[in-house]
């Protein structure tokens, strides 16, 4: 009998389960032996955890670093807050008050918003001028307003009011090359000592206004200034003391010429813009709009001047645009760290709460005033001095006598007429000190 034929079909159909589960495990054992023996080796290589050092006695645990604060000289109040809420919303994409960086343009007057204007600086300058001029022309120097300006009187300078001191500004520079007067301003800037607080005059720059400058850089802000004073005289100190670009200063304009020499060809041998003797434009009060919109092309959404200046019209503007916007004025009300001399404070005041603007006290919102702290010179000239001598008291009402002389007359062009005194010659030319 033949014995049947067995296939390897027949063989796995007839092996039982228990003998495929065998198998399984025969191969699945070892390789999960080898797989664990894998991993001890790895844990193995790697180096035993390290103890903590043990604390030095006395020693303490690091502080979580506090957030910095971009307005440290500002004390924590309404204005502070109201400031760094409006740069973070304009600045949040795709928040409901954000504004494109191209469009996120900073106006500020300088004179009393930046810096302190007791006295004028600009004014102070123009005494330097009025020096130069009447060791030129020796003839003014017995001559209304130049003769009470070489005696250095600052309250008599303030009487005759930014426009005239700008007019005069223009008689004293008449002739000189733009260039050499910028140069002028940057020489006198450099030496000049402030009559109050005896201190350079940089020194007397705003430090919290300066946090704001920086703040509003960092947040992609264009930061223009916009002045009553003189153009050529901003520049410098835009420059200087703010890191502000000249091309970015709206000031009081002084009339220019360009002035050519001939070579005796068909081309010139040299050309220079020159200063005339005559003011183009006073830029305050309403002027200030009017020169922004015609250099920026754009209507500022933060605009800060001060309560004593010609600077409402600058921030009611400001305020009309279609962009989220912020008005801001400065107070001058700490008669110890700086002045207190707004006298029509109050209605300003009151003008800024109905309109929706913000004030900051310099006694109530600045921790402090100037980057340092300065002290007043005992003879401030500022202040009324007690027990005034004959002598000082004749040489006042002169003073006063002069500058009614020249505030009372009634026709802009005959004030014009009246304290620019006789032609000036052209100064001669000066080397331009080192810079």
């Amino acid at each position: 009998m033949r014995e049947p034929i067995v296939t390897p079909d027949d063989e796995a159909a007839e092996t039982p389960p228990a003998a495929k589960t065998s198998s399984a495990s025969a191969v699945a054992v070892p390789l999960l032996a080898l797989g664990l023996l894998g991993v001890a080796v790895w844990l193995g290589s790697m180096p035993p955890p390290q103890p903590e050092p043990p604390a030095r006695p006395g020693a303490v645990e690091p502080a979580v670093q506090p957030t910095v604060d971009p307005l440290p000289s500002w004390r924590a109040g309404e204005t502070k807050r109201a400031i760094l809420e409006f740069v973070e919303a304009v600045g949040t994409t795709g928040g409901p008050l954000f504004v494109p960086e191209e469009e996120r343009i900073a106006v500020f007057d300088h004179d009393g918003t930046l810096a302190c204007e007791e006295p004028n600086i600009n004014a102070l300058f123009l005494i330097e001028r009025v020096r130069r001029l009447v060791e030129q022309q020796p003839d003014l120097a017995s001559e209304e307003p130049f003769a009470t300006l070489l005696t250095g009187d600052l309250e008599f300078a303030r009487r005759l009011g930014r426009r005239l001191l700008t007019e005069l500004a223009a008689a004293a520079s008449e002739g000189r090359p733009v260039d050499d007067l910028e140069d002028d301003v940057r020489a006198f800037l450099a030496t000049a000592r402030h009559p109050i607080y005896d201190t350079p005059l940089r020194d007397v720059a705003f430090q919290p206004m300066q946090e704001l400058l920086a703040l509003l850089r960092r947040q992609g802000f264009t930061i223009w200034l916009c002045s009553g004073s003189s153009v050529h005289f901003l520049r410098p100190v835009a420059t200087e003391w703010y890191g502000i670009d000249p091309s970015r200063v709206i000031g009081s304009r002084l009339r220019m010429t360009l002035q050519e020499e001939e070579s005796g060809t068909d081309t010139a041998a040299g050309s220079e813009l020159v200063v005339l003797p005559e003011l183009e434009q006073f830029n305050d009060g309403p002027e200030k709009p009017v020169s922004i919109a015609a250099r920026i092309g754009r209507r500022p959404i933060f605009a800060a001047g001060n309560v004593g200046g010609g600077d409402l019209e600058m921030l009611r503007w400001s305020q009309q645009g279609e962009r989220p916007s912020f008005q801001l004025l400065v107070l001058h009300d700490d008669a110890d760290r700086e002045f207190a001399s707004d006298a029509e404070a109050d209605a300003v005041i009151a003008l800024a709460e109905r309109s929706g603007w913000h004030v900051a006290s310099m006694a109530a919102d600045w921790e402090r005033v100037f980057a340092r702290q300065l002290g007043k010179l005992a003879s401030d000239p500022s202040s009324e001095p007690d027990g005034e001598t004959p002598a000082a008291a004749s040489a006042d009402q002169a003073a006063d006598e002069a500058a009614d002389a020249v505030l009372q007359e009634d026709d802009p062009e005959e004030d014009a007429a009246a304290v620019t005194g006789p032609p000036a010659a052209a100064a001669p030319p000066e080397s331009r000190p080192d810079s």
